[in-house]
């Protein structure tokens, strides 16, 4: 639409890196000078407003190799996103959610840290969020749209289907297993995880609510 070239993978992945440091150093109050082929800035500067931090934290993430690594070297919070290779449309992704692609990124994650006095905060995108006593029939339905099966969905950091129970305990997996603590929803899902997480917080009967 634009009439540009669109990048290949790691054209993008260098387009990324290249806006991403700009934009830190950029609210770090420094000068920022860029002529490559993935970005342009002449003696850019942001004098104000300044950010209310001294230090802006950051979150990057995504699925590609190279990206996760960076990230995890640079970003106060890492974001797991669940998408793989760009499909032949350029928009959609192929899904991994396998329970063995989300190890093999977060083993990436943790070497990648290795040396940081504190590793970043792992953060995961929920494609999906429904409450209901038929796990298995509304994990079907989503596992055709994105290619997976059953137990991939209902294994995946980025959905979220059950019960209120079977839920809040695969929250509590998902952080021993792969220390996720953090999560970004979608805006259609966006409802429902609200509803869910006041049920989750909510103090059981009779308790003292502590």
């Amino acid at each position: 639409m634009l009439g540009s070239h669109r990048p290949d993978v790691a054209g993008r992945v260098r387009r990324f890196i290249a806006v991403a440091e700009a934009c830190r150093a950029l609210l770090a109050g420094q000068e920022v000078t860029l002529d490559g082929p993935e970005a342009y800035a002449r003696a850019a500067r942001l004098d104000a407003p300044r950010p209310v931090r001294d230090r802006v934290p950051f979150t990057f993430g995504g699925g590609n190799s190279a990206l996760l690594r960076w990230a995890t070297r640079h970003a106060d919070t890492v974001g797991l996103s669940g998408l793989g290779r760009t499909l032949e449309d350029g928009h959609r992704h192929e899904a991994r959610w396998r329970t063995e692609d989300v190890d093999r990124q977060v083993e990436l994650v943790e070497r990648a840290a290795a040396g940081r006095e504190n590793g970043p905060v792992r953060e995961a995108l929920v494609q999906v969020v429904e409450v209901t006593d038929d796990a298995e029939a509304a994990a079907h339905r989503f596992a055709e749209q994105v290619g997976c099966t059953v137990r991939d969905v209902l294994a995946a950091p980025y959905a979220w289907i059950g019960t209120e129970e079977e839920i809040a305990a695969a929250l509590a997996e998902y952080e021993r297993r792969w220390g996720i603590t953090h999560y970004v929803v979608r805006e259609p899902a966006l409802d429902a995880a609200e509803r869910l997480l006041a049920r989750l917080r909510r103090p059981p009967a009779g308790g003292s609510g502590r």
